[in-house]
Parts: structure tokens; sequence; C-alpha cells
């Protein structure tokens, strides 16, 4: 079993390192959405899927031509080596950004990916024509140790201590080492044959104890119908749980892992045997309430809360959709089979939450129907039982309880959706996230028209004509953006201001400027700029002169610093998708950018208000790093006003006149400084309690 177990446990390593690894590269190029990742996943269990089709047809061809055939195409993929994303597929245009991400993703480890993908299922065929009698099975566990390894060591050994292109190259030259091994195997099988390990004629190779009994029936097409929907729920519950925790807290790889290597995981508690199903039924049940509280209000959960609830939602959902894949396990001949549906199924599961639930859905409903969708799979596994409590004769009490617990379920995750749809004027979602404008009668920004992000306000507008363009939200007079707006001006009276922003909301930082002005916002969101126009009036009735530019807000700034088209007085940094941080937004070299994008005594400001992530230890590491000084501002508006609290960080050139520093009462010291850079940033160093947005 050795050099089975080596090679299956290093092709699933790799497998599983180069996801995290190459959505990290490409995340800035997408302006660090949530949605990244997500379409990443979709790309990678669809290949998946490919790959285990691959390793299922090729069968026919028997053992020693497949052998051959695999290690020639493993060696012929050594020409796409090293695996590092073409600059190219980089661009500061928003269009069409998920065709884009695969396109690039399919040329940069597509092929090396699909082979990688089929490794597995081959190695476990081989063997089981290799050694009869010995349980395959037993490589799959081997498999999910090297896949959740390669998990565990990204975040804690990996991104923090090796560069990106230096991890690129590390992964291409185990990929080359791998393919010499699977050659030296494919040469040992072809010189064996065909018929090595032939068994019986009438009995399974798989199972020593069928020396006396003939072979099981066949699956059924009912049988693989659950296996596909079973998947499917799994891979669904997945990726929702995921944006759920990225949407509210940051999209980075720590927090892309954590749900992937439970996932993956349960796949190795149910194939190992520790799926109880009344144990694990009952604490999905559970679970069903745990994710109510997180769909009506777990954004406002510390993150370390948010994080922990939504994980244990995903290990018992998961437990329950890969506990009755394992129970309903075939016998070792339709292994690939099993596998293969189970893939479909992941890549359907994928499809639905990264591709069409944008597209149909106006908010993030996706969530609720997977759990429920996987609870009603599990009543239908229970009904396909005759040993299970859907078989005896209290059959119909049972289900009509747990008919009744679904119903219940939904009723809860439908009543607080009703409630955030309620003055809607316009709602639109697209590969960045949920955006919805709504009129709201009471509450935070009572008589005002808000634009929420996910969960998360973005802008107000009074709905009184007459006090429209009156700066609200975040961006009241006090705020520490318009200190530094009037400090900056203060410098030189009379003279117009250029501003830049990045990220737009609802314009309101237009109410500030003043005839002469100019201000141009970079909004990486073409539905954020739609709305912004079609329902607010900051934009249309600025006193200076105010414009929009499509794209991610650190190239597009870029573009405009090589055309000498950026010479700010003050540049805003206010970008958020949701609660989440960019973080390519916030590294040394964007820093850099920034500081080229300045005039002479320019400011830079940055909008740290966040509920997660204690941003003011980020920016003091830039400024400490450029030399710059920097300071604090608070802002805490009366309670009947049209703000809410906020907090701010300026930075400007050593000697640059700054306004002075305000913490609002109680706002704990900073912590050390921490440095963020294109190539490492350590987000959990700094999640905690901020003020909220």
């Amino acid at each position: 079993m050795l050099p089975f177990a080596l090679l299956t446990f290093t092709s699933a390593l790799l497998l599983f390192l180069v996801q995290p690894l190459m959505a990290r590269a490409i995340l800035p190029w997408f302006g660090g959405a949530a949605s990244v990742w997500t379409t990443c996943l979709l790309f990678y269990q669809g290949v998946l899927f490919l790959g285990y089709a691959y390793a299922h047809l090729g069968a026919r061809l028997g053992m020693r031509r497949q052998a051959v055939l695999h290690a020639v195409l493993i060696g012929a993929s050594f020409l796409l080596l090293p695996i590092v994303p073409d600059a190219s597929w980089r661009t500061a245009e928003p269009g069409a950004p998920t065709l884009r991400l695969l396109g690039l993703l399919a040329g940069a480890v597509g092929v090396p990916y699909l082979l990688l993908a089929g490794t597995t299922p081959l190695l476990h065929a081989w063997f089981a024509r290799a050694r009869p009698g010995v349980s395959p099975y037993r490589l799959y566990a081997v498999s999910n140790a090297g896949s959740l390894l390669a998990l565990l060591a990204y975040p804690a050994l990996v991104e923090p201590w090796v560069r990106l292109r230096a991890q690129a190259v590390g992964w291409s030259w185990a990929y080359a080492a791998l393919g010499v091994g699977l050659a030296a195997l494919a040469v040992a099988l072809a010189r064996a044959g065909d018929g090595v390990g032939g068994a019986a004629p009438g009995r399974d190779p798989l199972d020593p104890s069928s020396a006396a009994r003939p072979f099981p029936p066949p699956p059924s097409a009912a049988d693989r119908a659950l296996w596909l929907a079973l998947a499917a729920s799994g891979s669904a519950l997945l990726m929702s749980i995921t944006n759920l925790i990225t949407m509210d807290i940051a999209s980075v790889p720590l927090l892309w892992i954590l749900p992937l290597a439970l996932y993956l995981g349960t796949f190795i508690l149910a194939f190992g045997g520790g799926y109880r199903r009344a144990t694990w039924g009952a604490l999905f049940t559970l679970g069903l309430g745990v994710a109510v509280l997180l769909w009506v209000g777990g954004f406002a959960l510390p993150a370390g809360i948010q994080v922990g609830l939504a994980s244990g939602v995903l290990v018992a959902g998961c437990m329950v959709c890969h506990g009755e894949l394992a129970r309903s396990a075939p016998d070792g001949r339709h292994l690939t089979g099993f596998y293969l549906t189970m893939a479909a199924g992941g890549a359907i599961g994928g499809a639905l939450v990264a591709v069409v639930a944008p597209l149909v859905l106006t908010d993030f409903f996706e969530l609720p129907a997977s759990l429920l969708t996987a609870f009603a799979f599990m009543v239908v596994a229970m009904g396909r039982d005759p040993a299970s409590v859907l078989a005896g004769r209290g059959r119909r009490l049972a289900l009509a309880a747990l008919g009744s617990l679904g119903l219940a379920a939904a009723l809860a995750f439908a009543s607080p959706g009703l409630r955030n749809a309620e003055g809607t004027v316009e709602a639109a979602r697209n590969f960045y996230g949920v955006l919805r404008v709504q009129d709201r009668p009471e509450g935070t920004f009572r008589e005002m028209r808000v634009l929420r992000h996910g969960r998360i306000f973005h802008g107000a507008e009074h709905l009184d004509p007459e006090r429209r363009a009156v700066p609200t939200a975040y961006f009241v007079e006090g705020s520490g953006v318009e200190r530094a707006i009037a400090a900056r001006r203060a410098r030189s009276p009379g003279e117009p201001l250029r501003i830049g922003v990045i990220g737009l909301g609802v314009g309101t930082l237009a109410a500030w400027t003043e005839p002469a002005d100019a201000m141009r916002f970079y909004e990486i969101n073409p539905d954020a700029e739609r709305l912004a126009r079609a329902h607010f009036t900051f934009l249309e009735t600025a006193a200076g002169a105010v414009d929009v530019v499509l794209g991610d807000g650190r190239f597009t700034l870029e573009r405009d610093v090589e055309a000498g088209l950026a010479d700010y007085d003050v540049l805003v940094v206010d970008a958020f998708a949701g609660d989440a941080v960019p973080v390519h937004l916030l590294t040394l070299e964007c820093l850099a950018l920034y500081r080229r994008s300045l005039a002479e005594g320019g400011v830079l400001v940055f909008q740290i208000t966040n509920r997660h992530v204690d941003l003011e230890r980020v920016v003091l590491g830039l400024a400490g790093a450029a030399g710059l000084q920097a300071v604090r501002i608070d802002h805490v508006p009366p309670a009947q006003g049209a703000g809410v609290p906020s907090s701010w960080m300026v930075l400007a050139e050593p000697g640059t006149w700054l306004p002075a520093e305000r913490r609002a009462p109680g706002t704990r010291p900073a912590g050390p400084p921490v440095l963020w850079t294109d190539d490492f940033s350590n987000v959990l160093s700094v999640l905690g309690s901020r003020p909220r947005r």
C-alpha cells in the first residue's frame, strides 16, 4: 500500500494547497470581493468533477493503458509550469468578473488541477486491482488527511512566511516530483499488465468476506440521485456559510480555509464511521435555530462568536449530508462512479450558489435554502432506510414532527427576510454583493433613504427635499473626513480642492465640495453608481464638479497616476464590501500609490469604522513604515441627529498641519502596529470589536 498511499497523500496535498494559493494571488485583481473565493470554489469543484469523469471513463482502457496515459499527460503538463497567473488578466474594468475569473483559473492551473483531481480515484481503482481483498477506502482516508494538512498548513506556515511567487514556484516543483512518482508507478503497473490481482468471477475483490456470496445489486437511479442531492447540499452549505462569514468580516485565506477544512473534516469523520444519524440529526436540527440567529442579526456578534456559530452549523449540516452518503456508499466495483456522482453534486451545489443565486435572488437566500434542502434530504434518506424511525409503526408521527420542524425553520427564516424587504425601493445583486435602497420611517436613519450593502448601511439621505443636501451617516459635520477636508481648505483659502474618494456609497462626500472643487469617486460596483444616481441626489446637487470612475480603486487610481490625472489635495479611502475590508487597499505597496497620487501638502484619510477589524493598528503600521504622521479622529454625533459614530485616520508627510486627534470616550489605546503588504497580511491579529458601521 505504501507507494499508493504516498502518491495519494501528495496528490491531495497539492490539490488543496493550490486552491488558497491561487485565490490569494488573484484576489486584488477582482477588488478583494468575498465572491472571489466562492467563484474559485466553483471552478475547483467543476474541474474536480471533470477529473473524476476522466478517471471513471478511462477505466475502459484497462489498468495498463490507463496508467501509461495518465503518466504521459502528467509529463506533458510540465510545460504549463510554473502556475503563475498571467498579469494580462488583471484589469480595472468591473464587467463580467465571474467569466474572467474562471478563464484566468483555467489558463493558470486548469490542466494540472484536472490531472490531480483524476489522480486520487485512479490510484484507488488501480489499488483495488492490484490488491484484491483490501478495501481502497483506506486510501480515501489518506487522501482526506493530505487535503486537511494542506488547508491547515497554508494559513499557518505558507502564507505568513512565503512570498506569493515563491509559493507558486514551490508548488510547481512539488507537482513535478509527484509526476515522476506517478510515472514510476505507471511503469510498474504496465509491466504487471491488466491481470494484476484478478479476482474470482462472482466475488467482490474489495471485500474478503464475499468469498461465499455474490455481488450485491448495482446502485439504482434513485441511489445515484440521492448521492447527487446530498453532495450538492453539502457543497451549497459550504459556499453559502463562507459567503456569510467573509462578507461580514474579511475575505482572507484564513476565513476561506476554516469552513473548507471543516467541510473536509466531515467527510473524514463520516467515511471513518463517525456518523450517528440520531446524534447528528438532532445537532443539525438545533443548528437550524442557530442559523436563524445568524440570519437575523449575527453580523452584530463579535467575530469569534459569529465564526464559531457558523462553523457549528456547517459541521452539523455537512455531517448529515456526508454521513448519509457514507451510509449509502456502494461496493468497490462502483467506486469511481460513486466518486464521480459526489463530484457532480459538489459542482452543482457550487454553481447554484456562485452563479445561479446572484442571477435570480435579490438577497443571500441561498443560506436558508441550502439548510432547508439538506434537512429535507436527510428526511428522504431516513425514509429509504428500513431501519429508521420513518419505517416503523410511528412513522406518521415522526414524519409529522420532522415536517413541523422544517416548516418552523422556514417561517423563522422568512420573517426577518420580509421585514428587511420593507420599504425597499430597489434591490440589485451581482458579483460584488447585494445592494438595497430602502425608505426607513423609523429606527436608525429615521425618515431617510438608505443604501445597504448586505446587512451594512453604506449611506443615507433625508427624504425631506429641504434637507437632502445635508451630509449624513459617517460623513456629517465634525466627522474625521469633514475635518480633514476643512483643514486642507483652511491652508489655501479661496483655492479649489481636488479630492479623490475610493468607494462611492451614495456619494455623500460630494456634499462637502465647493464651487470650482473637483471630486472623483472610484467605485468597483456598477450597480452602486446606478443606484446612487437613480435614488439619491448628492452627485447631481454637488457644488463642485463630480465624476465617477468604475473599476477597482487601486488599479483605476494607478491608471490615473500614470496618466497624470491624479494630483489630489485629499484622498479618502472608504472602501468596504459589506463590512469586510479589501485588504489589498491597505498594504504598503498600495500606500506608495496613494502617496504618488497626492499633491504637495496633500492628506490621506482612511475610514476605519468597522465592527470586527482594528484598522487603526493597520493604518499605524503603514504610517510607521512610510515615515508619515497619523492622527485618529472619532466622532459621536447627537443621538437624534443624522449621523452615526465613525472613526477616521488622517495621514500626511511630516510637517503637514493636521487636525487634532480626538478619541471617543472609552476607546482603547491603540495596540502594536500591524503592517500589511501584498505578500503578507495577518487579519487574525487585528480582529476585535470596533465602532459600528
